[in-house]
């Protein structure tokens, strides 16, 4: 079927759907955003991951305390300045002994300043993570005995302990890459998840042998600080979304799951950032 006429205009049954409307606005808008921003691979990183699927499913989230999905003051002020480019910190030394622009861009990447942002992002990830196979009706469990590595290494994040597909159980591993990392950014900037596709591939690299192994099937999953998927998270995630709308009755299952995901990721940010900073006063 035919789903654009002359100029982009919506045809046929098209012209029924809101978005079909809104797509060449929203098009031209970005394009001229991208053209009028600030020509550092950094701003555009940032404009690039904030137009991304998925990227901003946590903004639609409703602030219900009582089930753990309000971000705090804090948390809020920084998902949001990262999203539109504003000022996070007063300029100061962080605790590693680097310098901290107003934007404190540092913070995300930081070995010292985001050890609290990265321990805490991985741990409600994966949390919510084995939550929802758990509620598919599939009994799955973190970081499992059975996978250590022979050369002594951290063991994957969690595996199911029943069989997934074909027989084979699930293994996965979580990575949160940072969109604005020096090594990262211009790539950030030229196209929108490479970062994450990047870091799944390492993942793959690194547990080779295990993905040799009969009756696994491993998926790396990695979520960029700014939000942006990488191929192998999405497809992971449809499949557990639609179990569970399945089990639940919900078909919005696998939004509510990437809206959980967006916020673990947001609450990280949050906590590197305020990482880098010696004293309160500095943070915004």
């Amino acid at each position: 079927m035919e789903r654009r006429g002359r100029g982009d205009t919506p045809v046929g049954l098209e012209t029924l759907k809101q978005r079909s409307w809104d797509e060449s606005v929203c098009t031209a808008v970005f394009n001229s955003l991208l053209l009028r921003a600030d020509p550092s691979p950094h701003a555009r990183a940032r404009l690039q991951a904030a137009v991304s699927p998925d990227s901003g499913a946590w903004l639609h989230t409703l602030p219900v305390k009582a089930l753990g999905l309000a971000l705090t003051n804090r948390e809020l002020r920084v998902a949001v300045a990262l999203r539109i480019g504003a000022h996070l910190t007063r300029k100061h030394t962080c605790v590693c002994g680097e310098e901290v622009d107003p934007l404190g861009y540092h913070g995300l990447s930081c070995r010292e300043a985001a050890a609290r942002g990265r321990q805490r992002r991985h741990a409600q990830v994966n949390e919510v993570l084995v939550r929802a196979l758990r509620a598919a009706d599939v009994r799955a469990e973190l970081e499992p005995s059975l996978m250590q590595r022979d050369d002594g290494k951290r063991r994957p994040d969690g595996a199911t302990l029943d069989p997934w597909t074909s027989g084979r159980i699930l293994v996965w591993d979580f990575t949160c890459p940072d969109t604005l990392a020096a090594s990262y950014v211009n790539q950030s900037a030229a196209s929108a998840g490479s970062t994450a596709a990047r870091a799944e591939q390492n993942k793959r690299t690194k547990y080779v042998q295990l993905m040799r192994s009969e009756g696994v099937l491993f998926t790396p999953i990695a979520i960029e600080t700014l939000g942006t998927w990488g191929p192998a998270a999405v497809e992971i995630c449809r499949e557990i979304g639609s179990r569970l709308a399945i089990e639940s009755g919900d078909p919005r299952s696998l939004f509510f799951l990437k809206q959980r995901l967006g916020l673990a990721v947001q609450r990280g940010n949050a906590a590197s950032i305020s990482g880098t900073a010696p004293t309160e006063e500095v943070l915004l």
